[in-house]
């Protein structure tokens, strides 16, 4: 956003109406970051529980591959 737009902005619509679509558009790129980051540090956590529940399953005593006590 330019200089020039922010200026044309507050004369046609007033400074706190620009001032508000000034912070919806930071708020937006900060929370998508964030939950871009969200998402890839879920998925990161979701393989690592399925790599511990695999290496789990592969623990148990002879002759119970896969099976889970009750």
């Amino acid at each position: 956003m330019q200089v020039t737009d922010i200026v044309s902005m507050v004369a046609n619509v007033g400074f706190p109406v620009t001032l508000c679509f000034i912070l919806i558009k930071y708020v937006l790129e900060t929370v998508g970051k964030k939950l871009d980051t969200m998402s890839s540090t879920i998925q990161e956590l979701s393989e690592q529980v399925r790599n511990l529940e695999e290496s789990i399953d592969g623990a148990g005593p002879a002759g119970q591959t896969g099976a889970k006590a009750k």
